[in-house]
């Protein structure tokens, strides 16, 4: 509470028109957004802001996706999701402001646990998501990679409800590109979201979505890499 204070005094102060009606229109996703739902939109938008830990963005932005229909719930998983891949410290200071933004909609906290597996079969539920998102090709990988590794990812987020699995891999392009320099593992997913089922065209979107508060280097860079993963798509 005394951390959400502070966040709204600062903002209180730091009050900038020009830039804020700058960002306001550029958030008006109806045109760079038009292959996308609402709740992909917001996993686009909010797994990139979660990437840069930005705790009093996301309150705005989670207040906009309540207004859009987006279930808190949706909300609370795009964020978790972002877990294996940006670490959990920004997670957690990401969702200080999303649970800011709950209680201003009154909305009851905790949530319901999302969580789908136990002790006992975390690692083969683990095991079984991950094949599932990449296949055969997986096992060599997966043999010379710590059980425990994959385990934390697949085990512990992927297997969680509240989100569907083509959702989740959104969320995880979106991380990636937020935090750049990360190619290899940028096109992996970028697969996994074709097998998914998501177009070229959502993830091309999903980018202008992202674009205020990824820049345009690393906006142009992830474009680049879904232009040479699906040269013969649309």
């Amino acid at each position: 509470m005394k951390k959400a204070k502070q966040r709204q005094a600062k903002a209180s102060k730091a009050k900038d028109p020009d830039l804020d009606s700058i960002l306001e229109g550029l958030l008006d996703q109806k045109e760079r957004g038009a292959t996308l739902s609402p709740v992909q939109k917001y996993c686009a938008l909010l797994s990139c802001v979660t990437a840069q830990a930005l705790p009093e963005v996301a309150e705005k932005i989670v207040l906009r996706a309540l207004k859009e229909k987006v279930s808190p719930l949706e909300i609370r998983e795009i964020v978790y999701q972002c877990a294996p891949y940006v670490g959990i410290g920004r997670v957690r200071e990401t969702m200080e402001g999303v649970n800011d933004a709950f209680k201003e909609a009154h909305i009851s906290l905790p949530l319901p646990t999302a969580t789908t597996v136990t002790d006992k079969n975390r690692r083969e539920s683990g095991e079984q998501m991950v094949m599932k998102l990449n296949g055969d090709r997986m096992k060599q990988i997966l043999s010379q990679v710590p059980k425990d590794e994959y385990d934390f990812c697949f085990g512990n987020f992927y297997t969680r409800s509240g989100l569907s699995l083509k959702d989740r891999e959104l969320v995880v392009f979106g991380a990636i590109a937020t935090l750049g320099g990360c190619e290899a593992q940028l096109r992996s997913h970028i697969g996994a979201n074709l097998r998914e089922g998501t177009t070229k065209a959502q993830l091309v979107n999903a980018l202008r979505v992202m674009l205020p508060y990824l820049g345009f280097p690393r906006t142009l860079n992830a474009m680049n890499q879904v232009s040479q993963m699906t040269k013969d798509s649309k």
